[in-house]
């Protein structure tokens, strides 16, 4: 019965709030996911883009992939990756970080070969992946593995060559078909950059088997087939709910049946929370409001790791904004919270036609503030504004790409739920 391991979204190298320790978060994270496929004796493990945060990375990040490469490695188990789009080669035929592990015998990098629109799929041999040559697909113990790296807007004609390309493949003891791909899929994340519908994904199920994901940093598991297995490690504070982690698979010999179980990894806590600043008339209330509101929180912050907080400023200030001292709060915080990262957002407003934003931010993010703003005005809506605001723009991105107005009445629906 093969066995595999499925991850995406590794992220090594990103030191997250220029801090080293979440530098090290990410690589620990890897790590847990390597000892667990060592501690399962899979029989291969894959990496579905993402396994760097940068194209270009130190030694110390490099590291932080060898290790644990290296010990799979030792234990007899092959890596089989594809790039991402953040560790994916930038300009002309250069040589990538994935590369260099590929010829270190740390993993094998699936890589088709795509010519006019067309895809062409070259099988690599599994007794000796690293022969110098690009692959598109790979067999092991009776799974096929396809690869398809981060190609943006190509994605659906890719997607479309592949729905004929992989049944023409031979199928001498093949029993199972895994497609591995680097793309978003809007109906899950409807704002996300270069994603296809489900309608582009489901001309591939009767030759696929599994479609393992990654890209989107949050788990899914939809139709029995699909799988994303979200990110070892929160990237944002707004993917802190997203308990992302891998998938273990097991395939039943002659069968083509197979069992698919999430398990979510182990991450840093973070936590984000309002401070409305409505009822204070004056600076020194509104501090004393703020240390009063620091000391009921921390209790429920404790953790065995030192989290990243993150307080948010909201409302009508009722003295003038210029007053206000952020520095004097992110130092309570830190004082009295003890974060790892702590952060003190301002959210506030000292007039209620006035809508402060950082006109430096580009127009997606302008809009989200300025969305932010007015729904912390209202009382039933303060609460979960981050999520009303990203509703907001969801909707509005599905009406701009003329979306079915039945996906976006459903989109409305579920987003409403889930703000409640």
């Amino acid at each position: 019965m093969p066995t595999f391991l499925h991850m995406a979204d590794i992220h090594l190298g990103y030191r997250q709030y220029q801090s080293d320790e979440r530098l090290k978060d990410f690589s620990y994270a890897f790590e847990r996911a390597i000892d667990s496929a060592i501690q399962k004796q899979v029989d291969f493990v894959l990496i579905a883009g993402d396994l760097f945060d940068k194209a270009t990375i130190g030694p110390q990040t490099l590291l932080h992939a060898k290790r644990p490469l290296d010990s799979l490695r030792t234990h007899n188990i092959p890596a089989i990756a594809i790039n991402g789009n953040h560790d994916r080669v930038r300009y002309g035929n250069q040589f990538s970080w994935l590369d260099y592990l590929e010829e270190d015998e740390c993993l094998t990098v699936l890589k088709p070969t795509f010519r006019q629109g067309d895809i062409e799929l070259i099988p690599i041999n599994p007794t000796r992946p690293t022969n110098g040559t690009s692959g598109g697909y790979i067999d092991l113990h009776g799974v096929r593995v396809i690869g398809l790296p981060y190609v943006g807007a190509s994605t659906a004609s890719a997607l479309q060559a592949l729905t004929y390309k992989v049944p023409e493949l031979p199928t001498d003891e093949v029993q199972f078909t895994v497609l591995m791909g680097h793309f978003g899929i809007e109906e899950e994340v409807p704002t996300i950059n270069d994603g296809v519908c489900y309608a582009q994904i489901m001309p591939l199920k009767p030759a696929v088997d599994y479609l393992a994901l990654g890209h989107v940093h949050k788990p899914i598991e939809r139709k029995n087939w699909i799988y994303n297995p979200g990110s070892l490690e929160s990237c944002g504070m707004d993917e802190r709910r997203w308990r992302g982690g891998w998938f273990y698979v097991d395939v039943e010999t002659g069968t083509g049946n197979y069992q698919a179980n999430h398990v979510k990894g182990t991450r840093r806590p973070m936590h984000r929370w309002p401070f409305p600043v409505d009822e204070y008339d004056t600076p020194e209330a509104l501090y004393d409001g703020v240390r009063d509101d620091l000391l009921r929180t921390k209790p429920m912050l404790v953790s065995r790791q030192r989290p990243v907080a993150e307080l948010r400023l909201e409302g009508l200030l009722g003295f003038d904004r210029h007053d206000l001292d952020i520095r004097h709060i992110q130092t309570m915080l830190t004082e009295i919270i003890e974060p790892l990262v702590g952060r003190v957002s301002n959210h506030t407003v000292s007039d209620e036609n006035e809508i402060v934003v950082d006109q430096r931010l580009d127009r997606t993010e302008l809009e989200r503030q300025v969305l932010l703003e007015l729904f912390s005005r209202d009382k039933r809506y303060r609460d979960e504004a981050e999520q009303w605001a990203k509703l907001a723009q969801q909707v509005k991105s599905m009406v701009l790409a003329e979306n079915d107005p039945t996906a976006i009445v459903a989109r409305i629906n579920e987003g409403m739920r889930d703000a409640r």
